[in-house]
């Protein structure tokens, strides 16, 4: 008898566990609209959970959405369930209650409730619905406002189920096993971010990028790239194209890509524009707004032993030779430098530009010749967030031996702590920095020197910074035949000159060369400013050098936009090496 007893009082303990009820793992509710919430829960084996909610009523036709409600697998950052899953029922005329179950397997989960509108269709009728939901929730209709109010306080979501219940700030207990191998974490940014993370590979590393932002057709606006620090080419970016939907509002995308790098130096990097971040969303977030921005993952986990910090910002420093940085309106800089040997360095700057031309920008000519030997052109350079006008370009290039002029300029409008725009992601860079690139740099390989100390011994003949109303002259002579450089800058217009140069032979009084119109390009600025960079024959002789200005228009006295180089209005004559 007794042992029929221990076997009845057996059966029941398990009926008995079989037959409790589920606890509850997650319980949102008290959602405000504009607002996303999120908690977490753990199962230790497969089950179905209950899921419960409340939400406002789908517009149907429109495609208009107003609250939304999803689970993410916390390992793997992929949906499990979303509101379209759920049977319906409707509770009144604007809200509608959700019922589901679904069987999930062992493994963590986050559970998210969103009161943003969104539109799953793009037409008038979703732009003007969202305009009018945020005009209602920001409180500027107060009739509408009070009207909604009882309903948007029956938001809610419950999960039921047997596991453990997370709040959210105990989410990343949740998230460690996707972040296991994760070497780059830029997560949950905030609007106007930059963040930098540098690594180094010993080896060859397969990796895989998780990142979330926002990107249109028209453009990239919170994306991020990974770059070879020594080569700075890109070795990864996030844009439109190789991104997907991330979820609610149509602009969110997210990228999930294995890329393999090889070993060298690198640096991540990811920027956020002014608006729609997760500090504050300005219209629906995706499905994982707590990792918007950037995660980098070794595939393997064990290759995390080929991979170790790298402090960019301090090779950075240690490296840089020259900075105009934070340039306001109307600077020009210039600053020679000496090069002892072939050296690599790294040209990175930022500045304005739009319709294929620069207005703020920098160069690089050799100190002798003037021949340009590199330029911030609008085609080599790159959005620099903020205004569409702000450009950026991060170039490596090989200088020979010599020395070599670096020049800066910005015009009237648009530079630091002065915008007219949105400012770029790096302010405090707004001009250019040289640095470089060279692993075997030291201090003294590369040093600064006077500007005239470097290019007088090539200078035949010089009348620059002319001003209104001069004629200026300089006697020069050539012991041998041959080809000289002449550097002119003035001023040109409707097929005639202005303000220009000519060369008199000093015997004969005869013009041998003259600026013309034909011969000249833009020289930058005011469509009126003209330049002549190029090589003119002279046979052995004395020879006078002209140049000429008008009442306007001139050195300091500008009455349209600068030229790009306004420290060399009038006429320079180098020699050029046989």
């Amino acid at each position: 008898m007794k042992q029929v007893a221990r076997i009845v009082l057996l059966s029941t303990m398990i009926v008995a566990t079989v037959a409790l009820p589920q606890s509850v793992l997650v319980n949102i509710d008290h959602i405000s609209p504009k607002d996303v919430e999120v908690q977490g829960f753990r199962l230790d084996s497969q089950q179905q959970v209950e899921i419960d909610a409340v939400g406002f009523r789908d517009s149907g036709k429109k495609g208009v959405r107003l609250t939304r409600a999803w689970i993410l697998d916390a390992r793997t950052r992929q949906q499990v369930w979303g509101m379209d899953d759920a049977e319906t029922q409707d509770r009144g005329r604007r809200l509608v209650e959700y019922h589901d179950q679904v069987s999930l397997p062992e493994g963590d989960y986050e559970v998210y409730y969103s009161s943003f509108p969104y539109a799953y269709r793009d037409d008038g009728f979703n732009h003007w619905f969202s305009k009018w939901f945020h005009d209602v929730f920001d409180g500027d209709d107060d009739e509408a406002y009070h009207h909604f109010r009882k309903d948007w306080q029956e938001f809610k979501i419950t999960v039921r189920g047997k596991g453990k219940a997370y709040v959210r700030n105990k989410l990343d207990e949740l998230r460690s096993g996707f972040l296991q191998s994760a070497f780059v974490s830029m997560r949950g940014l905030r609007d106007g971010e930059r963040v930098k993370q540098g690594f180094k590979l010993s080896r060859p590393v397969g990796v895989e990028i998780y990142a979330v932002g926002e990107a249109r057709r028209d453009g990239t606006y919170d994306y991020g790239w990974i770059v070879n620090s020594r080569t700075r080419e890109k070795a990864w970016m996030f844009d439109y194209r190789n991104s997907e939907y991330a979820g609610g509002a149509r602009k969110n995308r997210v990228v999930r890509e294995t890329v393999r790098l090889e070993e060298g130096e690198y640096e991540a990097v990811f920027v956020t524009d002014d608006s729609h971040s997760s500090s504050h969303w300005n219209s629906a977030p995706p499905n994982d707004p707590d990792f918007w921005g950037m995660t980098v993952m070794a595939v393997e986990p064990s290759d995390n032993k080929f991979i170790s910090d790298f402090d960019r910002k301090a090779a950075d420093d240690k490296s840089v030779i020259l900075a105009f940085t934070q340039l306001r309106n109307n600077e020009f800089k210039s600053q020679s430098f000496r090069c002892n040997s072939p050296t690599d360095v790294r040209v990175y700057a930022v500045g304005e530009g739009g319709r294929d031309e620069m207005y703020d920008f920098s160069w690089i000519v050799n100190a002798g010749s003037h021949e340009r030997v590199w330029r911030m052109d609008y085609d080599n350079t790159e959005h620099a967030g903020g205004g569409k006008k702000n450009r950026v370009v991060d170039d490596v290039l090989q200088l020979q031996k010599g020395s070599y002029t670096l020049y800066c300029v910005t015009d009237g409008s648009h530079s630091y702590w002065d915008w007219n725009d949105e400012p770029p992601f790096d302010r405090e860079g707004w001009g250019v920095t040289l640095m470089a690139a060279d692993e075997s740099y030291r201090p003294g390989d590369i040093e600064a020197v006077d500007d005239d100390d470097v290019s007088n011994g090539q200078i035949i003949a010089r009348l620059t910074g002319v001003q209104n109303y001069e004629h200026e002259r300089d006697r020069f002579s050539l012991d041998r035949d041959g080809e000289v450089r002449i550097y002119a800058v003035g001023e040109g217009s409707g097929g005639d000159m202005h303000d220009y140069g000519w060369i008199e032979n000093a015997e004969t009084d005869k013009t041998v060369w003259e600026m013309t119109y034909r011969q000249t390009d833009h020289a930058g600025g005011a469509k009126k400013n003209r330049l002549f960079d190029g090589k003119v024959y002279l046979q052995r002789g004395r020879y006078v050098l002209h140049y000429e200005t008008d009442g306007s228009h001139s050195f300091e006295q500008w009455n349209d936009k600068a030229p790009y180089d306004p420290a060399s209005w009038g006429i320079t004559i180098y020699r050029v090496e046989p």
